[in-house]
């Protein structure tokens, strides 16, 4: 258990370490991070996610129905819990919106391909597909319609946004490169195993590049806590995966299925909170800072989970 919780953890703190790093060093223009991530989001990622896929047996995908299930629970149950509950505490719409992404919104494409796969070998791939098309097909639409709602430079309807915004994210590769795949994959089509380097060459370096364009990032940023960096970056590490444990438990799921949801939505914070406060020309620092100190203490929190999980 010790090996592999030291196997899974520490490439995330060498590889971000490395591109903190080079960033506090200024190797790097200061829109490297933004190439890097999008080579990993345009290129290397939904080709790693069309390959893996395409190998998967259809009898894996059937029989994690419940993963996708709890996932959908952990990541989108809990965006809109959160939202309502920070409004019945009056918090502005805005900062209820951006939060609660910060919280229900692991970095599955970003840390996942590489985490994942260390703990849970090739199964690690559906997960990251999911987390990848929860996040962009509907956590992201439904908060940009909702900062819409708020916006003072609107100049279309918040339904206009909402369309607009579901048919960029269903053109990005990230989106349809895996739900291409799964259809493929459900109807009888399978990879033959010498094409499969043709998904693999670059694809298999998502996951370390995406760390270390989060590194340049967060060398980038200073970090301040606040009570509600604190207590976003507890809800997320900690609170979040938590909860939808003891619910998976107490309703007697199996091991398998409770460490693969668990883990991965114990995953630091994404980017997208910080992109879309900047976006619309919001504060972002609360969510820069909560990025980086969920990220910091990801290797604690996701080892705790992992030990008390008894990942092997």
């Amino acid at each position: 258990m010790l090996a592999t919780l030291l196997l899974a953890i520490l490439p995330i703190v060498v590889t971000l370490g490395l591109g903190f790093i080079a960033g506090w060093r200024q190797q790097f223009p200061a829109n490297t991070s933004d190439s890097l991530i999008q080579l990993v989001m345009v290129y290397a990622l939904p080709l790693s996610l069309f390959g893996g896929i395409l190998t998967l047996k259809r009898a894996v995908i059937r029989e994690n129905l419940a993963v996708a299930g709890w996932l959908a629970v952990g990541m989108l149950g809990g965006l809109i819990v959160l939202i309502v509950s920070q409004r019945l505490q009056r918090v502005p719409l805005t900062a209820a919106t951006l939060r609660a992404l910060s919280i229900a919104s692991p970095s599955v494409p970003f840390m996942g391909t590489s985490v994942l796969l260390i703990v849970f070998g090739k199964i690690s791939i559906l997960l990251v597909a999911l987390g990848g098309l929860y996040m962009n097909l509907i956590q992201v639409p439904t908060s940009v319609f909702l900062l819409t709602l708020v916006g003072h430079e609107a100049t279309t309807s918040p339904w206009v946004t909402l369309q607009r915004t579901l048919l960029t994210a269903s053109q990005q590769p990230v989106v349809w490169a895996p739900i291409l795949a799964f259809i493929l994959n459900l109807v009888g089509f399978k990879l033959p195993l010498q094409w499969l380097p043709l998904f693999t060459e670059l694809g298999q370096a998502a996951g370390g590049v995406a760390l270390f364009a989060l590194g340049l990032i967060l060398a980038a940023h200073q970090l301040k806590v606040t009570r509600p960096i604190v207590k976003n970056v507890g809800l997320k590490n900690l609170a979040l995966p938590l909860v939808v444990w003891l619910a998976m438990h107490l309703l007697g799921l199996p091991l398998l299925t409770q460490q693969l949801v668990v883990i991965t939505l114990a995953i630091p914070t994404a980017a997208i909170p910080t992109m879309l406060a900047v976006q619309q020309r919001l504060p972002a620092d609360e969510y820069v800072a909560t990025q980086l100190l969920s990220t910091l203490l990801a290797p604690i929190t996701m080892g705790i989970f992992m030990l008390g999980l008894h990942v092997t």
